[in-house]
């Protein structure tokens, strides 16, 4: 008993200092994610179709590939909407920005949602899951995939505001 007691006692104030550093060191860890640098823009805007709005909870997709931003927004039931920066450290840096359209997802049926042992989660998994782009008749399908979007939008520093009618994008 003694040798232990002697032993815990003789690393006390080192376990002590161990804790205390440590603490400090998580706490610093802690403060969150860095500001991005550089000019910033932010986007809102609208998304129609021949004049109406595209379905609702459709996703508005902005991707520049020279900053490594991507930056999305879904569309409310007037077409409006507003993007966020897909990675906060990154932000929404100005620059050239091709954007992609997609409907909104389709839900998984009950069957399917019901879990791994169902018939319908396992064909969907056979057949790629969620891998597949949705499908919709309202958007065009140049505008469901960045490498065939025909729209490019110039971001500048500060507020930017686009209203975009893809029957008219290309024209």
């Amino acid at each position: 008993m003694r040798f232990c007691d002697s032993l815990g006692m003789r690393w006390l104030p080192h376990m002590t200092v161990a804790c205390v550093l440590g603490t400090f060191v998580i706490q610093g860890c802690e403060k969150g994610t860095p500001a991005p640098t550089g000019e910033q823009a932010s986007v809102t805007g609208s998304v129609m179709l021949d004049g109406k709005p595209v379905a609702l909870d459709s996703s508005v997709v902005f991707f520049c590939q020279d900053k490594d931003a991507t930056a999305s927004g879904k569309v409310d039931s007037l077409g409006k909407f507003s993007l966020k920066a897909a990675r906060p450290a990154v932000g929404i840096p100005v620059g050239r920005y091709v954007v992609m359209v997609r409907p909104p997802e389709k839900p998984m049926s009950t069957s399917a949602a019901a879990g791994p042992s169902s018939p319908d989660y396992q064909k969907a998994m056979m057949q790629g899951g969620d891998a597949k782009p949705p499908t919709s008749t309202d958007i065009p399908e140049a505008f469901l995939s960045l490498d065939t979007s025909k729209l490019a939008l110039e971001l500048k520093a500060g507020p930017n505001t686009f209203d975009i009618d893809l029957a008219k994008v290309g024209k």
